[in-house]
């Protein structure tokens, strides 16, 4: 109880954005870790509002720059990644999607660590994630500023299980992230 209460306190003397939580698919998720990574990135993760960090079993996570980096750009950047990930991962896979008018794309992907190689050893414990990051320009008064949002789940365990698990589940959890109504955020920098 006490380690709770020390991580809400620490949670809020370190939010950045003015946004303590977030409802995803009916959800409350709320602030866990607030860093700054550089002079222009500062990254927000926030889980369920019943769940440890240590063991949560999603996060939910901004990432904020504070410059203009362009959407589709960035697409293109993380697709390319995994487009490299594919040639060692047995099962790397990811979809893009791109909203009307071209101003946000959404990937989502599923990366293990178990090898495509058969030459390489196998894992003594699979475990896989999938993603979904949605990426969006924002406008921060005159300036245009660039964020992710991202969705991340975690699995320790048998990786074609969790493959059929996220298939069910796919669609909502990318409705969630393309509905989730984006906080205005105010950069509180020190």
């Amino acid at each position: 109880m006490i380690l709770s209460f020390a991580v809400k306190l620490f949670s809020q003397e370190s939010d950045f954005f003015g946004v303590t939580e977030l409802t995803f698919n009916e959800t409350k998720y709320v602030l866990a870790t607030a860093t700054q990574k550089s002079k222009v990135l500062y990254i927000q993760d926030y889980i369920p509002e019943d769940e440890r960090v240590e063991d949560a079993s999603n996060t939910i996570s901004i990432y904020y720059f504070n410059k203009n980096i362009d959407a589709k750009e960035a697409t293109i950047n993380k697709t390319g990644e995994l487009d490299n990930r594919q040639n060692t991962d047995k099962f790397c896979t990811y979809n893009v999607t791109e909203n009307p008018n071209g101003t946000e794309f959404v990937v989502d992907f599923f990366t293990s660590n178990v090898p495509k190689s058969k030459d390489e050893p196998t894992p003594e414990q699979e475990s896989s994630d999938y993603n979904i990051y949605r990426f969006r320009n924002v406008m921060l008064g005159e300036k245009s500023v660039f964020m992710i949002i991202a969705y991340k789940e975690k699995y320790i365990g048998d990786t074609k299980s969790f493959q059929k698990i996220v298939g069910k589940k796919r669609n909502k959890l990318m409705e969630g992230i393309i509905t989730l109504t984006v906080p205005n955020i105010t950069l509180k920098t020190e």
